[in-house]
This record gives C-alpha cells, structure tokens and sequence, in this order.
C-alpha cells in the first residue's frame, strides 16, 4: 500500500509541472504591441511628452494579470527617456486581447543632449514617432518579462 503523503507530494509535483508548462507556453505565446502611433505632447527645449497605449493579446487558457513597473523610450536607438508606472494591475482575460492606456513618458532637456529630436520635430513634425522605439518591463503572473523596441 502507498502511503498517502507519498501520493499527495507526487499529485503536488504533477500539478507543479503541469502549471509551469503552461505558463511557459502563456508568455511564448502573449505578444504586446503598440496599440497606435505614439501620441507627441510636447516636443521643445524644455524636453518631450509622449504617451502610448499598449494592446496585450492573451492566445491561452490562462488569465494573464499584468504590472507595468517602468517603459523606457527611445529616438533612433539612443534611450533618452525611463518612467516608472505605478503598480496597477491589468487583468487579459483567456484567448482574448486587452488594453494598457495612456502611458506618460517624459523627458527633460538633459536627456535630449545628443538626440536629434527636437530639430527632427521641428523639421517633420508627428512623422517623428516612426524613430521612436521602447523597452517595456512588464510583470505577467509574477513573472518579470521584457519586451524590446514596440
């Protein structure tokens, strides 16, 4: 006869495995993309103001919750701005797609030394935001997960 604390600790182990292949195969497979084109609030001496709004497709069968801890912008390659976003969570429900809104990012005029933006802004306007990149730090589950250049 097996011991029950035995059967226990091994049904344990199964589950454990079981929800770690799965959450394996939930980040694989959740992508985050810009929702739309950057939003420019602000471009002039003083610095830069832009928001974003990132879209979260869930494909599994699992609830995705996320934090955004910290979204990091950059202008043709060069970081010129990091912001730390609250702690708010955003639940994905399964196999579908959600929002994160107005995301502010901003950056003083130190951060624009080197950076062609505000000459760039002036001379094209809004068509700037096809230089844009960001580094997104998200949290899905507890887990950390970091999304390069939207």
């Amino acid at each position: 006869m097996v011991n029950p604390i035995v059967l226990m600790a091994l049904a344990a182990g199964g589950f454990g495995i079981y929800k770690a292949l799965s959450l394996k195969e939930t980040f694989e497979n959740t992508s985050v993309t810009l929702a739309s084109i950057p939003k420019i609030h602000r471009v002039d001496f003083s610095g830069i103001k832009v928001s974003i709004d990132l879209k979260v497709d869930n494909p599994a069968k699992e609830r995705i919750k996320l934090k955004l801890p910290s979204v990091k912008l950059y202008y043709k390659s060069k970081l010129i701005a990091s912001t730390e976003i609250s702690n708010t969570t955003y639940t994905i429900e399964p196999t579908s797609s959600g929002k994160i809104t107005g995301i502010i990012i901003e950056a003083g005029t130190i951060n624009l030394v080197g950076s062609s933006i505000v000459t760039d802004f002036l001379q094209s306007g809004t068509n700037i935001t096809q230089n844009f990149g960001f580094e997104v730090m998200l949290e899905a589950n507890g887990i950390p997960l970091k999304i390069k250049k939207l």
